[in-house]
């Protein structure tokens, strides 16, 4: 009983510690920038973060994220930055609202609207998948 009770325990920590994802998430070559790159990537993340994705979750009707309604809003993008530091394309790879795969085009058309007016000055010439939005591990 006493191992019941030290694994529940761990599991508890491990649910509270992981239970949600990054909001923005590179799926590849993150490690690969440089410092410049990283830092404009974080403050970009941290800019749609409070804007455009709240603005996004609106149009959805999507109130906020839990794991008894809605545990995940997110879209999987593969982007690519030209060499001016503009967006040059961007393509839908997964994406889901409160756990439902969603591929139409006016979700896909909503991520990529909040990405054209962005303009990077240290991400130029990147290819890279990102994940916008957030997961609930519930």
């Amino acid at each position: 009983m006493k191992n019941f009770w030290i694994f529940f325990l761990c599991l508890s920590i491990h649910k509270l510690i992981y239970s949600q994802q990054d909001t923005l998430r590179l799926s590849q070559v993150y490690d690969s920038f440089s410092n410049s790159e990283k830092a404009e990537w974080t403050a970009f993340k941290n800019n749609w973060n409070y804007f455009d994705y709240t603005s996004i979750k609106q149009k959805f009707n999507v109130a906020k994220l839990d794991c008894k309604k809605c545990e995940s809003f997110y879209a999987d993008i593969f982007i690519e930055i030209n060499e001016n530091g503009k967006i040059s394309f961007s393509k839908l790879i997964n994406g889901k609202k409160c756990g439902i795969t969603c591929k139409d085009d006016n979700f896909e058309e909503e991520f990529k609207k909040s990405l054209q007016k962005q303009q990077f000055n240290y991400l130029k010439n990147k290819q890279f998948i990102a994940r916008f939005g957030h997961i609930l591990k519930c």
